[in-house]
């Protein structure tokens, strides 16, 4: 997406640049606050079981079976619920792991209170401009995991720079010490590192350095790159994943085919190109040319998949811009699964990229899998997702951590309208 020059000038910004939304992104994150912890659970159970549900194994549903949860942990998958304790009947419904939404903006335990009730029990967040705020929302109960990037690698006189009003001593200048900005991010508690590839950003031989350096620790970088030639760099860098798809052009063959002999996967977010594009008011606050269209989003999520390429699910969301946009949290998570499927991915496919295959691509392994000796993340529905994608709206009960949600939101028939947004 392009921020076009009317709307920069307006703004008293820059003359031009690329972005995706980012002075959208920046309300919301100036908006929010972590101070409105509500999560919606029921006092924890130490031991409880589901009975008679048929599991996902990550291909298809097996059997009627019984799951049992002991404190924060799945127990035992198999066999039958053992008498004298409490049990939830799964009989003739469907029980997957909790959803991740791989590319998410939560900054509050609303949000993620939100997220939770649509049956998304780990948030990625991919920015963070206050590191106390960022770290009170780590580690609370009842409520979405949240995961979280550090202060993104930004240019000095780059989009994201002055949107977010970075303090130029944090922009990545000339000759910026890498090293000491990649201790920085990982020393304020960042489970990962994000790149802003854009115009003005971070040169290509700066991506490539902090590659190298953040892996030297053992940790992955993600790379913001939301169209063509910021894509490029983002290949070029050999950063873990990428984040957004282009929708001003095609990949070609050989860059997806480049992206997957790499190892990197991608985080399309087709939801937030889909309500941009459905809602034409959006437009010029969102950056959108004649050169961005939904159909080039398709076709590369078509051809990344082609290529073999790991595909996460992410959406992008901020929650509520009284006036402008409501982009909600967890909600916008199932539309993102039509998109997909949508694009060409099968139902088991798509549930698998929210579950046990984005858990292996950010670096999860305790989740994503209704297996023993894994967080008791989990998501019972009333109806099988493999015959309609649309049924994960259908969900009649969600434990984050062994806790039971107590305001679950989804419903049968859900909407995905975008323009209702």
């Amino acid at each position: 997406m392009k921020i076009t020059a009317t709307l920069l000038a307006a703004a008293g910004l820059v003359d031009s640049a690329y972005g995706c939304g980012a002075h959208l992104l920046a309300r919301a994150m100036q908006a929010q606050s972590p101070t409105d912890c509500v999560g919606g659970t029921a006092p924890p159970t130490t031991t409880f079981a589901i009975k008679n549900v048929r599991v996902f194994d990550g291909y298809a549903f097996g059997i009627p079976q019984a799951v049992l949860v002991s404190g924060t942990k799945i127990a035992l998958v198999g066999g039958a619920a053992p008498p004298g304790i409490p049990t939830f009947d799964g009989t003739n419904k469907y029980l997957i792991p909790g959803l991740i939404d791989s590319h998410v903006h939560p900054q509050s335990c609303g949000a993620l209170s939100n997220l939770t009730a649509y049956g998304v029990t780990t948030a990625v967040n991919m920015a963070c401009l206050d590191y106390n705020a960022c770290r009170a929302l780590k580690d609370q109960v009842g409520v979405a995991d949240y995961i979280t990037a550090g202060l993104f690698a930004v240019g000095p006189n780059s989009l994201h720079a002055q949107f977010f009003q970075v303090p130029p001593e944090l922009t990545l200048q000339p000759d910026a010490d890498l090293g000491e900005n990649v201790d920085y991010v990982f020393g304020n508690g960042s489970d990962f590192y994000k790149i802003v590839a854009e115009e003005n950003g971070p040169t290509q031989q700066q991506q490539n350095t902090i590659v190298q350096l953040v892996h030297a620790k053992g940790k992955a970088t993600y790379t913001h790159a939301s169209y063509l030639a910021a894509y490029a760099q983002a290949i070029a860098s050999k950063c873990d994943g990428i984040q957004h798809v282009p929708a001003n052009g095609t990949l070609t063959s050989a860059q997806t085919a480049q992206i997957r002999s790499q190892g990197q996967f991608v985080t399309p977010t087709m939801e937030v190109f889909r309500v941009a594009f459905a809602n034409p008011a959006l437009g010029p606050l969102l950056g959108l040319t004649p050169a961005d269209t939904y159909d080039n989003v398709v076709a590369n999520v078509a051809s990344l998949r082609q290529s073999k390429v790991p595909l996460a699910v992410g959406t992008d969301a901020v929650g509520s811009l009284p006036g402008i946009l409501n982009f909600p949290f967890g909600l916008t998570l199932h539309c993102e699964l039509q998109n997909l499927v949508g694009a060409g991915m099968g139902n088991a496919e798509v549930l698998r990229a929210a579950t046990s295959g984005a858990a292996k691509l950010y670096k999860l392994p305790d989740r994503g899998a209704v297996k023993m000796g894994m967080r008791a993340d989990l998501v019972l529905l009333n109806s099988n997702p493999l015959t309609d994608i649309a049924h994960t709206f259908d969900i009649k009960n969600v434990w984050v951590a062994g806790r039971q949600v107590t305001n679950v939101l989804s419903s049968k028939g859900t909407s995905c309208d975008p323009t209702t947004f």
